[in-house]
């Protein structure tokens, strides 16, 4: 089966300092693939130039394949029209918005056979909490209000994968497993998602398969199952009381 998405020899520098190395990662359609690693270990780094996004100038080289294609040179604004769709860290809503312009300031795509675009009340039906709200502006909302507002405006946009960066940051535990839940039902519904997450115990509740990050290379990578009894992620991240 050909990956959904694809990245063959991706590295990233700023002047002369390498930021990320990653020589393979392939994410398969319908999966849930996150990549866990201590604060600074170029997690955003890394799916920002996968979307082809950043706040600075980066160097970047190497493939990044959407369904075979290569992408990696297109601008961020081509990589969302092919599909490829990130929620940044900070959100990225329109605070002076009401949830519901928000959600209707978004156009959907064409309809097509590998992207489906959600409807108003389908994010809603995803994310009760915003129908409640869906008359405040979004700039009074609490940061995970913010949050799933921010993915369901990703949504809404037919997602072919959705890179979600640092989801739960900031946020309660409660609302940390509410979003991740969200998450996870959307991947069993069909959605192929690439989650970057500080938070390696919630992390590993929802994905399908667990990459390690390291000063930008990756240094483990395989099914969860296996990868929650690496004794690097237990001694790290997992801590003695796991099992």
């Amino acid at each position: 089966m050909i990956p959904v998405l694809e990245v063959r020899n991706l590295a990233v520098s700023y002047g002369g300092d390498a930021a990320v190395a990653v020589s393979s990662l392939a994410l398969q359609p319908g999966t849930l693939s996150g990549v866990v690693g201590a604060n600074g270990a170029g997690k955003s780094t890394l799916v920002n130039a996968i979307a082809g996004w950043s706040r600075a100038a980066p160097r970047v080289s190497g493939s990044v394949l959407l369904d075979g294609e290569d992408v990696g040179s297109l601008p961020a604004h081509e990589h969302v029209r092919r599909g490829l769709l990130l929620v940044p860290e900070g959100h990225g809503v329109f605070l002076g918005l009401s949830v519901e312009e928000n959600l209707r300031a978004v156009r959907s795509p064409p309809s097509s056979s590998v992207r489906r675009a959600f409807s108003v009340d389908e994010v809603y039906d995803l994310f009760p909490r915003l129908r409640e709200r869906r008359a405040n502006a979004a700039g009074s909302m609490s940061g995970g209000e913010r949050q799933m507002l921010a993915m369901a405006r990703a949504l809404r946009l037919g997602p072919r994968v959705l890179l979600l960066d640092e989801p739960s940051i900031g946020l309660a535990p409660r609302l940390v497993i509410t979003l991740l839940q969200a998450v996870r039902r959307l991947v069993d519904a069909g959605m192929t998602v690439l989650l970057v997450e500080q938070n390696v115990r919630a992390a590993v509740e929802v994905v399908d398969t667990l990459h390690l990050l390291e000063r930008g290379r990756m240094i483990a990578s395989g099914p969860v199952a296996a990868m929650k009894d690496d004794p690097r992620i237990i001694e790290a991240y997992l801590g003695a009381s796991h099992g």
